[in-house]
């Protein structure tokens, strides 16, 4: 176990080890059990996070928050337009100012003029800020998401949750979402060994720099990654269908728009899917899913759904990256 990460960033999982990974996901269940026996831990008392939001926000807002509370914290909400941003105040004086009051900051942003745009922002701030800049989502990772995601998963699958066959794969929906989840989950799962099957139409690959490191990483860890164009041979035996929409990094907006049209019908997880998915097999998403698009509401109100479940674990995840690095 590594605990050496105080004054840390958490912007991307790629500056981590799976050993470091571990201690977050061990810690992350330590604070789950203590909620449940109502144990006071308050490891974070008097400290302040500040929570940067360029868009909307409903678990992410709502676990930190929460998660800050619980840990003897405070949380403070921001948007770039109560700010001095507004008046064009730049990122780098923003974050060497903000250092100054808080003791953590994290952000949210994503949807830029380009992909990459708010990865580049959120690293200026982090690179003149003193205080753990962690990301709560941009638009190349969401890495406290992908946390919660691997409690979940270890939680379902039991202790040889590695060996597990998880499909991490593209469905359809008319709105163009960031690829932070899949990228985000292609690095943990490599670092930690774990069985993942990428499935995506041609369009839709990962970044080329997640796909070099991660096959760089799987070398090491011994896990095993396949990646398909067909998602009916990605269900066959899968433990886990974890299924949401992305951008293209391949085809323009407008491109990607009519594109994806002709995968509406196939690429919408239904029960048909879960036929060809081992007999216990569990339906993933990080919410708000497109419904009827990218699942039907019988597979995401169905017995297979772990959705909430993963809602929660992101409360003791961030909780865990919260107090080992502020």
């Amino acid at each position: 176990m590594i605990t050496k990460m105080r004054g840390r960033d958490f912007v991307s999982l790629m500056d981590y080890t799976g050993e470091e990974l571990i201690t977050i996901l061990e810690t992350g269940f330590d604070f789950k059990k203590m909620l449940a026996r109502r144990q006071p831990h308050e490891v974070l008392k008097g400290k302040t996070l500040g929570m940067l939001f360029t868009q909307p926000s409903t678990r992410t807002r709502i676990s930190f928050e929460t998660g800050m509370t619980q840990l003897g914290g405070h949380a403070q909400y921001y948007t770039q337009e109560g700010m001095q941003l507004k008046n064009k105040e730049s990122w780098e004086d923003t974050g060497r100012i903000i250092s100054r009051y808080i003791d953590g900051l994290m952000i949210r942003m994503y949807d830029l003029e380009r992909y990459g745009m708010a990865r580049d922002i959120v690293n200026v701030i982090a690179d003149n800020a003193t205080i753990p800049v962690i990301n709560g989502l941009d638009d190349k990772e969401h890495p406290c998401q992908v946390m919660g995601d691997i409690m979940t998963i270890m939680e379902k699958l039991g202790p040889d949750w590695r060996q597990k066959k998880v499909v991490m794969s593209w469905a359809y929906s008319q709105r163009i979402k960031s690829p932070g989840v899949p990228q985000a989950l292609l690095i943990a799962a490599s670092l930690l060994g774990m069985d993942l099957t990428l499935a995506h139409p041609e369009h839709y690959a990962l970044d080329p720099e997640y796909l070099e490191f991660a096959g760089k990483a799987y070398k090491r860890s011994g896990g095993k990654l396949e990646v398909t164009h067909d998602i009916h041979e990605a269900c066959k035996g899968a433990d886990v269908i974890y299924a949401k929409g992305w951008g293209s990094h391949s085809l323009s907006r407008e491109e990607d728009q009519e594109y994806r049209e002709q995968f509406k019908k196939d690429w919408c997880i239904d029960t048909s899917h879960f036929e060809l998915a081992n007999e216990v097999a569990y339906y993933m998403h990080p919410l708000p899913a497109s419904r009827g698009q990218e699942v039907t509401d019988a597979v995401i109100d169905g017995p297979m759904s772990i959705v909430y479940d993963q809602g929660e674990n992101r409360l003791h995840a961030q909780k865990a990256i919260l107090s080992l690095l502020l």
